[in-house]
């Protein structure tokens, strides 16, 4: 049963962890495939950025401002040569009519249609911002490009026309796995730059499934190719324009490598509870020996007593023995401090009335007497609200010492609370009890000294008697409460005993 009992949760816990493993280890791998995606669309941002540059720096050639276009059109050359993969792109200046005045494409001086506007024309015209264009089959070659334009003060605009080749060259650089597939997407989710078979799918609106996953925003998703694969994608999107990357692994391929890490987890688990098996076999009765070694003393800590456990053998049975014995003198502590008050350590209320009930029972069965005394200090509060509650609880802590000076060794002393407290005679009648309440009102009487001060409270006793006054705990306190009172009443400083007939 002990092995049953080790193995078989063992086990159940395996197939849990193996699982839980199974899905931490596809989500780690998305995480860092949306990485990934976000690394390689910052790329493509920044080769966007470094064209507008380019654009930029050449709006300020004082050619144009001289009109030397033939000169102008020789120096846009010349960035595209110093451009890396400047042959993927060409630099056309329009004017304020968006008619062609040069294209790096064609010699200086070639005539162009007059119909022919570039792409974002209008837009840098009205906003005076820079243009990204989505993907379009450009009208002169009738090949797919993508354009950037910027302004140049209120009389031209330049653009570089970019074949999306230059893109692809971009994804082959970042070596992906050749069984991932990753693509870049304009503004309208039309294809700009595929990983594979790119002359195939430039230019071509994405899946639906694809295109609808792209419109929700969401990062990581499971869509459907063009080639009915099914994919685990992620998408990093532009900061620079309205493109976005995507990534996709198939889904077969992650799960095959997940189901590879599954078995060789499922092997060493295999392997662990066997060896486990054989080793739990073999102590399985030295921890049966010390298990029962741990019974006694665990009875003793369920009866309330102090524990001992002898040496077990077994280092783990050994710490639960040293606990049992910690655990035994805490609860012990514990007890101690729920009867007893935190600052005189007397009995508290509950231990009072709890051993008075004990009391009154073998008072009954032995036909003995039982006499409470009930005290309540006079001034006490004067003091502590002139001095403060330190100095008042230091007096309280005298007090109870000299209350269990002057009662029996075998009288219980209790504080009820604030400056009441109460005595439980056993054996004593109230005659008996009077005058040891005398002896106690003439010693809390005397001065205290605390801190140089001479502090003077006194004592007001009321005494019942069991069975005379009661024969419960309510009615012997309530009645010594009274005589109490009527201590006060009548002067303080002295002792009354219960009156039977009032």
């Amino acid at each position: 049963m002990l092995i049953l009992a080790c193995v078989v949760p063992a086990s159940l816990m395996a197939i849990v962890l193996i699982a839980h493993d199974y899905q931490r280890a596809r989500e780690h791998l998305l995480f860092n495939l949306l990485t990934t995606a976000r690394t390689m669309i910052s790329v493509v941002d920044r080769d966007l950025a470094s064209i507008e540059s380019s654009l930029n720096a050449l709006s300020t050639s004082p050619y144009l401002e001289q009109r030397d276009f033939r000169a102008f059109h020789a120096q846009a050359r010349d960035v595209l040569l110093s451009q890396a993969g400047g042959d993927d792109m060409h630099i056309s200046l329009l004017d304020n009519k968006g008619i062609p005045v040069l294209n790096t494409r064609r010699p200086y001086g070639t005539a162009f249609s007059q119909s022919n506007i570039a792409a974002g024309y209008h837009s840098i015209r009205e906003t005076g911002k820079p243009f990204i264009s989505d993907i379009f089959t450009s009208q002169f070659s009738g090949l797919p490009i993508i354009t950037i334009g910027v302004p140049i003060k209120d009389r031209y605009t330049l653009h570089a026309a970019i074949k999306p080749d230059r893109f692809y060259k971009l994804l082959q650089s970042q070596r992906l796995p050749a069984e991932w597939v990753a693509a870049i997407f304009d503004g309208q989710n039309t294809i700009i730059a595929r990983s594979r078979d790119m002359p195939r799918f430039v230019g071509k609106k994405a899946s639906q499934s694809m295109e609808e996953q792209l419109s929700s925003g969401e990062p990581i998703f499971v869509t459907t190719s063009h080639d009915q694969v099914k994919l685990y994608t992620v998408v990093g999107r532009s900061t620079v324009s309205s493109w976005s990357l995507a990534i996709g692994i198939p889904e077969d391929l992650i799960n095959q490598e997940l189901r590879q890490t599954m078995l060789w987890l499922i092997i060493a688990t295999i392997i662990l509870l066997a060896s486990s098996l054989g080793a739990a076999w073999l102590i399985g009765g030295r921890i049966a020996e010390s298990i029962r070694g741990l019974t006694g003393p665990a009875l003793a800590l369920g009866a309330g007593n102090v524990v001992t456990v002898p040496p077990l053998n077994l280092r783990e049975a050994d710490e639960v023995g040293n606990s049992l014995v910690k655990v035994s003198y805490m609860l012990l502590h514990a007890q101690y401090r729920a009867n007893h008050d935190a600052l005189t350590g007397l009995a508290n209320r509950s231990l009072f009335n709890e051993v008075l009930e004990q009391h009154l029972t073998l008072c009954k069965r032995n036909q003995t007497p039982l006499s409470i005394l009930y005290i309540d200090l006079d001034g006490f509060k004067a003091i502590n609200d002139q001095h403060g509650h330190d100095v008042g609880d230091r007096l309280l802590c005298t007090v109870a010492s000299r209350m269990k000076v002057g009662s029996r060794r075998s009288d219980m002393v209790a504080r009820l609370g604030g400056d009441e407290f109460a005595i439980i005679m056993v054996g004593a009648s109230r005659a008996d009890s009077a005058v040891v309440a005398q002896k106690l009102v003439d010693s809390l009487s005397c001065p205290y000294e605390i801190d140089g001060m001479k502090l003077r409270i006194s004592a007001s006793i009321g005494i019942a008697g069991y069975p005379e006054s009661g024969e419960t705990v309510e009615s012997l306190l309530q009645r010594a409460d009274d005589a109490m009172y009527r201590a006060k009443e009548l002067g303080r400083q002295r002792v009354e005993t219960d009156d039977i007939e009032s």
